[in-house]
């Protein structure tokens, strides 16, 4: 079974000095679904990809939940927890592992704040969107590219729970469209890298749909 990583979300404990990481624990139902072995990678780690190198993992998705502090292969400085949602640990980890992929050719998909950042690392920004369209609510995602369009046809709908977005015209040069919500990106995959970006949530879901449980088996090669 293939082991794949998952980056996790950082959030901090009020009256307790304590940073923890954090997964919505459907991640692990989903994973199963799929068929793939999910081990969680710590956001404190100095060298997170000599710790998945050690336990032979053979891919990551990078989960939602929290703001990216990341803009063209750079930290953003003055972000904080506390004001902006940001956890530099997870930024720093999250570009190490995508770092990472590229180098050794490993499959990657990101979700939501995970779209996010990859588009970010590669030079592209975030502008806010309708929280009446995009968070806590059902939308219809349009698919326009036979690789998205054989797994969900033409239309589907998909859950929203992001404050930030990505235009259409200011994506990433290096990340080729597959699905959008009028002039929003909702899925992507890098022009020459095993590279993915869904704005959904796949685990959010009671019954995960066929879509995302093909998908993700076609991501890593399940």
């Amino acid at each position: 079974m293939k082991r794949i990583g998952i980056t996790q979300r950082v959030v901090e404990v009020p009256g307790r000095s304590e940073r923890r990481d954090v997964l919505d624990q459907r991640w692990y139902e989903f994973a199963e679904q799929v068929g793939i072995f999910l081990i969680p990678i710590p956001n404190a780690l100095h060298h997170p990809d000599k710790y998945i190198e050690k336990l032979e993992m053979d891919g990551i998705i990078f989960s939602g939940g929290n703001n990216v502090g990341y803009e063209k292969d750079r930290l953003v400085e003055g972000k904080t927890l506390e004001e902006d949602d940001v956890a530099v640990e997870r930024d720093r980890t999250e570009a190490l592992l995508l770092e990472w992929a590229m180098d050794n050719n490993k499959p990657l998909i990101g979700v939501c704040r995970g779209l996010q950042f990859i588009h970010c690392y590669f030079g592209g920004a975030l502008t806010p969107v309708d929280a009446k369209k995009h968070v806590a609510v059902n939308h219809a995602v349009h698919f326009p590219d036979r690789q998205s369009l054989d797994i969900y046809g033409g239309q589907e709908q998909f859950n929203s729970y992001h404050d930030w977005g990505v235009d259409q015209d200011e994506l990433a040069s290096s990340m080729h469209l597959l699905g959008t919500t009028g002039n929003t990106v909702e899925m992507f995959k890098h022009s020459d890298k095993n590279i993915w970006g869904i704005m959904w949530h796949p685990e959010r879901y009671e019954e995960f749909t066929e879509g995302d449980i093909t998908l993700f088996r076609k991501v890593f090669k399940v």
